[in-house]
């Protein structure tokens, strides 16, 4: 899976005050479950993936190697399908911060459909002692616009 970019345009319902981050899903043979479709535990594989990559595309090389996210929550709403060699766009967006979390939206879609929503909670950490990190304005500043 390869990411696809960061675009600091709004989401659908209108100007965000936060960058979203686009990255690309290529199903594999091996998130096919025997349904025929992709297992829904995969799902979250590529949500923490996509969520991943945008900490490492916008986030400052400093809190990328001294942070580390770890999850509260997810909730995901399955909307269509996805199989084998599709290709999917997962769009990850902070939707809202306070000082101890940080909320995600995912949207997965292929061909202007979308395939699966994602609402996560995050939390962060110092990778070195593994302390909660309040989620100061300047570690929030680069994913705002």
């Amino acid at each position: 899976m390869k990411q696809a970019g960061t675009d600091p345009s709004s989401g659908p319902e209108g100007r965000s005050q936060y960058r979203s981050h686009r990255h690309a899903i290529t199903v594999s043979a091996d998130a096919i479950d025997e349904l025929g479709h992709v297992n829904n535990a995969v799902y979250l594989q590529w949500v923490q993936q996509a969520i991943t990559a945008y900490w490492r595309a916008v986030a400052r090389k400093e809190d990328v190697d001294r942070l580390r996210w770890i999850v509260a929550s997810h909730e995901i709403f399955y909307r269509k399908p996805a199989y084998h060699r599709d290709s999917l766009i997962a769009t990850v967006q902070i939707t809202k911060h306070t000082a101890s979390r940080a909320w995600f939206s995912t949207h997965i879609g292929r061909d202007g459909e979308t395939v699966a929503e994602v609402h996560s909670t995050l939390c962060c950490l110092d990778a070195s002692s593994g302390q909660l990190v309040r989620i100061t304005p300047d570690l929030a500043q680069p994913f705002c616009l």
